[in-house]
C-alpha cells in the first residue's frame, strides 16, 4: 500500500515547530505585561499566525486525516472528523481574536485590561500546545501501523480513500 503520509510530513512538523515557538514568545510577553510590549514584534505575530495556522491545518487535514482509517474503525471515522473540524474552527476563532489583541497593543489602542491580555494569550498558547501534542501522537500512531501493515490490505486503502 502507498504511504498515505507523504514526505510533506517535515512540513507540518516544520509547521508545529514555529507554532511552539510562537507560543513561547507569546507566553514571554504575557509574562511581561505591562511592563515591555514590542510592538513591532506583535506587529509581526499578528500577521503570520493566521496564514501559519491555516497552512497547519491544510497540512493536517491531506496529511493526518485522510489517513485515520489505518487506526480507527469505519464507523468512528465520521466523529473523529467531526471533532478535528471542530477544534480546528475552535483554534482558527481563537487566533482571529488573538490576533486583533496584538494589533491593538502594537498601536497602543488595547482597551482589555492586562490580566485579560495575559490570559488570553496563555490560553491560546495551552490549548495550541494540547493540540499540537495530541496531533504528534497520532501521527505516531499512523507511522506505527504504516509500519506493521502488511504491503497489501485492500479494506485499509479503501478506508483512506473513501476518507
Amino acid at each position: 500500500m502507498k504511504n498515505p503520509i507523504p514526505d510533506s510530513f517535515g512540513e507540518l512538523e516544520s509547521c508545529y515547530e514555529q507554532l511552539m515557538s510562537w507560543c513561547d514568545v507569546l507566553q514571554a510577553i504575557a509574562d511581561f505585561l505591562p511592563c515591555h510590549i514590542d510592538e513591532g514584534l506583535c506587529r509581526r505575530l499578528s500577521r503570520g499566525l493566521i496564514p501559519l495556522l491555516l497552512t497547519t491545518h491544510q497540512l493536517e487535514e491531506h496529511l493526518v486525516s485522510s489517513a485515520l482509517g489505518l487506526i480507527m474503525e469505519v464507523e468512528e471515522l465520521s466523529d473523529a472528523r467531526e471533532h478535528r473540524q471542530a477544534g480546528r474552527l475552535f483554534d482558527h476563532d481563537a487566533a482571529q481574536h488573538l490576533v486583533f489583541t496584538l494589533e491593538t497593543l502594537s498601536e497602543g489602542r488595547c482597551r482589555l485590561s492586562w490580566e485579560a491580555v495575559g490570559y488570553q494569550l496563555r490560553s491560546f498558547c495551552c490549548s495550541m500546545r494540547r493540540h499540537i501534542k495530541s496531533e504528534r501522537e497520532i501521527i505516531r500512531l499512523l507511522q506505527r501501523a504504516m509500519k506493521d501493515e502488511p504491503p497489501s490490505r485492500p479494506d485499509a486503502a479503501a478506508q483512506t480513500e473513501a476518507a
